[in-house]
């Protein structure tokens, strides 16, 4: 018997092999993006001109790729999926897949934390409270909209795609000096599904993921103040600290936590948040949020908040 040892321990240790790669490869598709390149392109049930036509996708519109057939992809259509052929997409790396490597460091360092003794917790969190900073947590930040999206429209045209951006570079820049790994899903004016944003966070393993918006009712200009949103319990917590940290450092009005159905929300693996920071069409909060003063102070609040949430 004692030959045969030898064989178990080769053949499980290709079984787990196989697994890794198998795992890995997944991973590495499901980050791929298909960027529609034709006019009313025919989104199809199955990988074939012969399966019925579900609807119609436009160029520049970006779709996750689910899974791979031939000369065909499945992709990611907001509540549904379906196929499209490859002559009429170019694929694109929106959200940045892992690499192999280091999908084996990151799920080491995963089992670690898991593993770790509340006495080490403590000191981390004590590492955290004496310096005041956030090392080692990942951050992904969500600027709102982008792209053919412009989502709302502030008092003086300004759209709100464009002030979310900015608003996330300034965060991420305050975030960083504060020790934080901060990603951002989209770094240009670009249209991102909202899918691959939350496969963004969850590739990335975020420790927080915060979707950065702005309000908008023109036909009440008056209305002003910033709104924070959740939809899991666990996140209830978050809400309230990160919340709070803006709210006290802007001396914005405050409009409140709220639990919410929200498709980045509701189907995101990590903690996480949508930010309404103020209506845009309110001609003196646009101005507020127009300056770089006040987008540090936004970004130093969401700080405080993580500091008080990771404590």
């Amino acid at each position: 018997m004692k030959g045969c040892y030898p064989i178990v321990k080769k053949v499980s240790f290709v079984t787990i092999v196989s697994i890794v790669l198998i795992f890995s490869m997944s991973l590495l598709i499901y980050a791929k993006e298909a960027q529609i390149e034709g006019e009313n392109l025919n989104v199809r049930t199955g990988p074939g001109t012969e399966y019925d036509v579900v609807t119609q996708v436009n160029p520049p519109e970006n779709y996750s790729i689910l899974e791979e057939s031939g000369d065909w992809a499945k992709i990611q259509i907001t509540d549904e999926e379906g196929w499209i052929h490859k002559d009429y997409f170019s694929v694109i790396e929106e959200v940045t897949p892992t690499e192999p490597e280091e999908l084996e460091q990151k799920e080491a360092i995963s089992e670690q934390e898991d593993v770790t003794t509340e006495e080490t917790q403590s000191d981390k969190t004590e590492e955290i409270n004496q310096s005041g900073n956030l090392t080692g947590k990942r951050v992904v930040i969500d600027p709102g909209h982008g792209g053919r999206d412009v989502g709302a429209i502030g008092e003086s045209n300004g759209y709100e795609s464009r002030y979310t951006l900015r608003t996330a570079n300034v965060m991420k820049e305050i975030l960083e000096n504060q020790g934080a790994e901060v990603f951002l899903t989209r770094t240009r004016d670009q249209y991102i599904p909202l899918t691959s944003r939350v496969s963004f966070a969850n590739l990335h393993r975020a420790d927080v993921f915060l979707s950065l918006h702005y309000n908008s009712t023109p036909e009440f200009p008056d209305v002003q103040g910033i709104d924070t949103f959740y939809y899991s319990d666990r996140d209830q917590q978050l809400a309230e600290y990160v919340h709070q940290g803006i709210i006290s450092q802007t001396e914005a009005n405050n409009r409140g936590i709220d639990q919410q159905d929200l498709q980045v929300l509701r189907t995101n693996h990590r903690p996480s948040l949508l930010l309404e920071l103020g209506f845009i069409s309110n001609q003196t909060e646009e101005t507020h949020i127009q300056s770089r003063v006040y987008l540090e102070a936004i970004s130093r609040g969401i700080a405080r908040g993580l500091q008080a949430y990771f404590r």
